[in-house]
């Protein structure tokens, strides 16, 4: 479960919230994936309180929240959307770890969901006709999907192999956290190491990206789990880094999939 949880959190940019029906449970999660933030990214996440009843908040990293009485939990869908970054739900009471599709694909129904709104409030505000050079071009028949949480898909080898190491050594002790920060620097440059190779590939942009095969196997990444962490972490090193290697080939796959569903 912990690795489950520490793995998507990863992918997800750091972005998760814990639920459950004991705040002490909730908070040691929370505490255990702040661990892998920077110092920043902490003061941005919150723990949960017994006594208080904390509401979901877009843009913090990590957030712990209670289950009310009936022991359910409903997360607001329209936040959860408009967040910045994907995010991983997990549940301590049934150790679920789901997670949020990759940054490329969560901009793409941010912005899908935004177009489907902005023309809602259109329509029902205003009486004149949208004129064809101010219309907002988007789906008519979109519904966004309410199920946006997810298996995780990919496994990865480099947080099973730090969780293996890092449990052979002696609790308590400061080579635990030295250990640590060891492993946040080597994902650290591997991002450097991928957002300079994509670069070289491409001219700074000037040209497509080639291959993603060549770039997984030159930097040892061929693990699908490795590269959606070390691609995470470089989203938040370099922005649109996602959608610049995937989105093209993703927006494709989904009007190719939209079309074969009119048939």
């Amino acid at each position: 479960f912990i690795y489950s949880a520490i793995s998507s959190h990863l992918q997800t940019c750091g972005c998760s919230v814990v639920v459950g029906s004991s705040a002490e449970k909730v908070n040691k999660i929370v505490r255990t994936l702040c661990l892998f933030l920077t110092p920043s990214e902490r003061k941005c996440s919150r723990l949960c309180r017994s006594e208080s009843s904390f509401k979901y908040e877009s843009g913090l990293f990590v957030q712990g929240l209670l289950k009310d009485a009936t022991g359910s939990f409903v997360l607001p869908f329209r936040q959860v959307m408009y967040a910045p970054y994907p995010t991983t739900h997990i549940d301590v009471d049934v150790n679920t770890v789901k997670q949020m599709p990759p940054c490329h694909e969560h901009i793409y129904n941010q912005r899908r969901y935004m177009r489907s709104e902005l023309t809602a409030f259109w329509r029902a505000n205003s009486d004149e006709e949208m004129s064809q050079d101010h219309i907002i071009h988007t789906d008519e028949s979109f519904t966004p999907d309410l199920n946006v949480f997810q298996d995780i898909l990919h496994r990865d080898t480099l947080v099973k192999a730090f969780l293996d190491q890092i449990f052979h050594l002696k609790p308590g002790l400061s080579l635990r956290s030295t250990f640590l920060a060891q492993f946040l620097l080597v994902l650290h440059r591997k991002a450097l190491t991928l957002i300079k190779y994509i670069e070289d590939d491409t001219q700074k942009g000037k040209k497509p990206f080639k291959s993603l095969r060549s770039l997984k196997v030159d930097l040892d990444l061929t693990a699908e789990g490795d590269l959606n962490i070390v691609m995470a972490l470089a989203e938040k090193i370099k922005p649109g880094l996602h959608s610049f290697i995937f989105g093209r080939p993703f927006y494709t796959s989904v009007q190719e999939r939209d079309m074969l569903m009119t048939f």
